[in-house]
């Protein structure tokens, strides 16, 4: 199942379909959210390998993953995410990481999962 966002509260479920989806209330953005506390260009989601990274893109309100407000952050199944005063939990297996939540903002190399290589890795027959 791809990996969507359900609304907590009273605004839409977004499907991540693309590479990278851009979030605010200006009409280019690829997800409108029509909110006095969502900034024009609030941020963006990007899928990048096995997981997804939120950013914020200088919104005014920002956002948050469970509850501590972050710049960027990484996130995995369960995880509450907030944009401006819309709640959503983060759903779907894409993300091919453990439910542990590394420290939200606090990134480095992400190891590519011992269940699944990485594409064009191949194990000797063992």
């Amino acid at each position: 199942m791809p990996a969507h966002l359900l609304s907590l509260t009273d605004g839409p479920s977004i499907l991540i379909d693309k590479p990278i989806l851009l979030f605010g209330r200006h009409e280019e953005c690829d997800v409108q959210l029509n909110s006095k506390k969502v900034s024009r260009r609030h941020c963006c989601i990007a899928q990048v390998n096995d997981y997804l990274v939120i950013r914020d893109i200088g919104s005014t309100n920002g956002v948050r993953i469970n509850g501590e407000r972050v710049v960027e952050g990484k996130l995995v199944p369960g995880d509450e995410l907030q944009i401006g005063n819309f709640k959503y939990q983060v759903c779907g297996d894409v993300l091919g990481q453990s439910k542990e939540h590394p420290t939200p903002g606090v990134f480095g190399p992400v190891p590519p999962s011992a269940e699944s290589p990485a594409e064009g890795d191949e194990e000797d027959g063992e």
